[in-house]
């Protein structure tokens, strides 16, 4: 099956009620071969699924693995852990990337303020690094709780230090080398 648009799947992990669900040996074993097809996979989960997405992770070293939305941490009730130790755990996995997206929405929507942001952001370059975050819009969830450019203003207030090497990487680079675009 060879489709040179494909680049990976997305499984929607988050809807499922089993907490457990990403550790079923048949769902496994099907990610497990997503490599023969050069496909990565995209983790889209709730902050409460973490833990286990780490098992699931360590279970399938040859995948090469996106964290959708930086794991959907609890934002709007200002709940840094236990998400920040799961993050923490899973960046030590160098197969996977994180993707800086979905964060106003898992704020309080009409009330959010950068400053909310911020920590959250920060503890996921700390953990994975600059060369393994990239930029991710979540247009058009993104309008359930403010315009994609009020996110693009948080964003760049954040990365106020950054160079312009680094924010090249965060916006552009990692994903092209990621998702293996041309």
């Amino acid at each position: 099956m060879e489709n040179r648009l494909i680049k990976g799947l997305r499984r929607i992990i988050q809807f499922e009620e089993d907490l457990a669900f990403c550790l079923q040996p048949d769902f496994i074993t099907g990610v497990r071969l997503l490599p023969e097809f050069n496909w990565s996979f995209d983790i889209c989960v709730y902050h409460i699924q973490m833990a286990n997405t780490v098992r699931f992770v360590k279970q399938c070293p040859e995948v090469q693995f996106v964290l959708d939305h930086i794991g959907k941490p609890d934002i709007h009730q200002r709940r840094f852990e236990p998400w920040a130790t799961d993050i923490r755990n899973l960046a030590q996995y160098p197969n996977v990337a994180c993707k800086l997206s979905g964060m106003i929405t898992e704020a309080d929507h009409a009330n959010w303020k950068k400053e909310d942001l911020k920590p959250y952001i920060d503890h996921v370059l700390d953990c994975f690094g600059i060369d393994r975050v990239m930029f991710g819009g979540d247009w058009p969830v993104v309008t359930l709780a403010g315009a994609l450019q009020d996110w693009l203003n948080s964003l760049e207030w954040a990365f106020s230090g950054l160079s312009a090497a680094e924010l090249k990487k965060l916006f552009h680079d990692n994903a092209i080398r990621f998702y293996r675009l041309e």
